[in-house]
């Protein structure tokens, strides 16, 4: 692969009969005037559109002239919403560099399309929209087109992972099988496209939103669920605050800690760990560390704050009417007590939750009604004017998307991959659990 420059070198072997988009190189670093965004994103939408169009429906399998296509599949174990989502600039680039069309189909916990689909051209006056969603059943390798040409961008681990992106570049137009979990490849991206004048490195910029936002928009049941919770919690778009607390992440605890029963308490991300004892006090404890970094570093007087975590009994519990609690019975433990205190110093409010909040990957054997709430709560963070966040990637993806300008960090993960997530907005003191002083 080259090392900048044009990247022709990069290309796969085109279609039979399809003119194929522009490469990027340093002669055609363009923005798009409509829409901000750069003009090979707009070119490869277009393109996209015009495929999309000469092969409809499940003509852009079974018709062999039709152009290759790049799907990422999810048809079992993928993570959770950012692990899923959060790569698609890179995605957008290998489909763009191979001329492939980009699609997306999710088998696991059900169809993407349940929850997001692609917008049209009624959605807006731009040309940002773009059709992800693939024509019928996944391909079976007996249809009349070569399994080759139509692959999963989803195959790819830690394991294979190379050092060199341009390596790894041309390894994934060569294989074509290949993806990038987590945030690994930001910074090499963006120096690719350092190397070719693309002032624009995507990652990190609004164009991150404006991206997804070609891709996706609220499925039209979702869409009813957002405007009544938006109407029942009395909530405007941009003006309120949004808290995440990831606390049964594992990352979240230092390796080994374990509640009273010998549980490991890394292990309450796959079981239903009750709210008691020590499991119930660092949670409560996270989430009023959390509230009292968003109240003193971003939080307007007049504006409420939405609370929102991966443990429905800790959003009943940090939402609840504090002023029905006697102070007397909370004083028995000073963290509820705290907890009260912080939680009444503003209007604190959540969307109903009755049951358990299930994981989209770890908990992905339920009924498509058990996984709405992961949408509902992306877009209210989106939506958000201001963001804290702690442990995990689902609150920094969906800051990533909103592009605010007021995101607060109050805890970094205790171990892990190491991977960064906006540590440039950590303003807050790391907080220090139970667990930290030593229980075990």
């Amino acid at each position: 692969a080259s090392k900048g420059g044009d990247d022709s070198s990069l290309r796969a072997k085109q279609p039979k009969s399809d003119v194929p988009v522009p490469m990027i190189s340093k002669n055609n670093r363009q923005y798009n005037n409509n829409t901000g965004l750069p003009k090979w994103v707009t070119d490869y939408m277009k393109w996209h559109r015009s495929m999309r169009a000469k092969y409809p429906n499940e003509q852009l399998i079974t018709d062999p002239d039709a152009p290759k296509l790049l799907v990422r599949v999810c048809n079992g174990r993928c993570g959770g919403l950012h692990d899923r989502l959060g790569q698609l600039p890179l995605d957008l680039y290998v489909a763009h560099q191979s001329n492939r069309l980009l699609l997306i189909e999710w088998q696991f916990p059900h169809a993407l399309e349940e929850f997001l689909v692609p917008p049209d051209e009624s959605d807006a006056n731009t040309d940002e929209y773009i059709d992800w969603t693939y024509p019928g059943q996944l391909i079976d390798k007996k249809k009349k087109r070569e399994w080759s040409d139509i692959v999963n961008a989803g195959k790819m681990r830690q394991k294979d992972e190379v050092d060199d992106f341009d390596a790894f570049i041309g390894n994934s137009i060569d294989r074509l099988n290949t993806a990038v979990v987590h945030e690994y490849r930001k910074d090499p991206l963006a120096e690719r496209f350092k190397a070719l004048d693309e002032n624009d490195a995507i990652y990190g910029t609004a164009s991150y939103g404006r991206i997804f936002n070609a891709f996706f928009k609220p499925s039209p049941k979702l869409q009813e669920m957002l405007d009544q919770l938006y109407k029942d919690l009395n909530l405007v778009p941009r003006e309120y605050s949004t808290v995440h607390c990831r606390v049964r992440h594992p990352f979240a605890y230092n390796r080994g800690s374990k509640i009273e029963s010998g549980k490991y308490v890394a292990n309450s991300d796959y079981q239903n760990f009750d709210f008691e004892g020590v499991f119930k006090e660092s949670s409560v404890s996270i989430a009023t560390h959390a509230l009292k970094c968003a109240i003193s570093k971003g939080f307007h007087q007049e504006e409420s704050i939405y609370f929102m975590s991966d443990y429905s009994l800790l959003v009943n519990y940090m939402t609840q009417d504090f002023s029905k609690v006697e102070l007397e019975t909370a004083n028995d433990n000073r963290y509820e007590s705290e907890a009260a205190k912080v939680a009444s110093a503003a209007r604190v409010v959540s969307r109903p939750i009755s049951g358990i909040t299930y994981h989209i990957d770890k908990q992905n054997a339920r009924g498509v009604d058990a996984y709405y709430g992961t949408f509902l709560d992306l877009y209210l963070a989106i939506n958000a004017r201001c963001l804290a966040l702690g442990i995990g990637n689902y609150a920094a993806f969906a800051s990533e998307i909103s592009g605010t300008d007021c995101v607060i960090r109050y805890s970094r993960e205790k171990w892990g991959l190491g991977v960064t997530r906006k540590d440039n907005n950590f303003i807050c003191q790391q907080f220090k659990s139970i667990f930290d002083e030593g229980f075990n």
